[in-house]
């Protein structure tokens, strides 16, 4: 093969040499290779394809210039290749990276998920808890009056159903307000001071005489703005204390010893349900009487009852107000 002008030309003579390399070097870039890496193998079989030109056009006559090209451009080529396995590489170790990071993220996620539904469970054993001691509370009676008293209050709060409630739970006697007292007054009404005499008698008994009597006042959240009512209760505090003082009253005059009577207002801060937007929940009006242990030994404890203050005359409400 004879190179004229740039041109290679065939040669009978040089053919059979020239397909003799050709099939060496062809025959070394189909050789089994032990690098991986796809890029590497294009580069060795353009490098030995190169070589082949090379050696082709060396032994049939042709030019240096040509064979200098030829190595000019198997060497920017062999550099392509090499900055493509360095990206190759860093693409690699970045892959491999995230890879780890969505592994980790997928460890804490499910170490997450191990956390919440072991608080879940701790939560329901909690509530499960709270509610089984709930009702053991609820099944104990922590007053535990005696059975002769215990049978007089739950007597008495039968035979006047509307003026009264007996919780043998919290050894209380509730008194509605409404059929107790008049809107914005202390003064207690006929039937009730009735009904608070027979009381009285039962706390007198035997079985009463060491307890104490707490009376509490409690009123609905409607302010108090009738002149004449404010005059004498300036707010529901007021109002609740001095409806728990007439009972204490009515009580000490039939015969109940003072020093175990004590009264208290709360007024319309302690609401058993809530109040609607306008006020005035019934159930909210009401005096609580408590018999709890008895503390207190000295004088004034048993004896003689003091006599009860008069009341003053109550003024009619002209107005739909306390």
């Amino acid at each position: 093969m004879l190179c004229d002008a740039g041109k290679f030309v065939k040669s009978p003579a040089n053919d059979t040499l020239t397909r003799r390399r050709g099939t060496t070097l062809l025959a070394a870039v189909d050789a089994p290779t032990t690098r991986k890496d796809g890029l590497t193998m294009r580069f060795l079989t353009a490098t030995l394809s190169l070589a082949t030109l090379i050696g082709a056009a060396a032994l049939s006559g042709c030019t240096q210039g040509t064979v200098d090209d030829l190595r000019n451009a198997n060497r920017v080529q062999a550099e392509r290749i090499s900055e493509l396995e360095v990206q190759v590489d860093s693409l690699n170790s970045t892959t491999q990276a995230l890879r780890n990071q969505v592994k980790q993220a997928d460890a804490s996620a499910l170490e997450a998920e191990r956390r919440r539904a072991e608080a879940a469970s701790q939560l329901q054993s909690a509530m499960a808890m709270y509610s089984d001691l709930e009702e053991r509370l609820n099944s104990i009676n922590p007053v535990m009056l005696p059975p002769e008293l215990d049978d007089a209050l739950r007597s008495l709060a039968a035979a006047h159903p509307d003026l009264m409630v007996y919780d043998p739970k919290r050894g209380m006697v509730q008194l509605t307000s409404d059929l107790t007292f008049d809107l914005g007054s202390a003064d207690l009404k006929g039937e009730a001071a009735n009904s608070l005499k027979q009381l009285a008698e039962v706390f007198k008994g035997a079985s009463a005489s060491s307890y104490e009597v707490r009376i509490v006042g409690h009123t609905d959240n409607v302010p108090i703005k009738n002149v004449g009512t404010r005059a004498k209760h300036p707010t529901n505090v007021h109002l609740s204390v001095h409806r728990a003082i007439s009972v204490r009253d009515a009580l000490v005059s039939s015969g109940v010893a003072a020093g175990r009577c004590s009264v208290a207002g709360w007024g319309e801060f302690r609401p058993v349900v809530p109040n609607p937007p306008t006020g005035g929940a019934r159930a909210n009006r009401r005096v609580e009487i408590f018999l709890v242990p008895s503390t207190y030994s000295g004088p004034g404890a048993e004896g003689t009852p003091e006599a009860a203050p008069t009341s003053a005359p109550s003024r009619p409400n002209d107005e739909p107000m306390k």
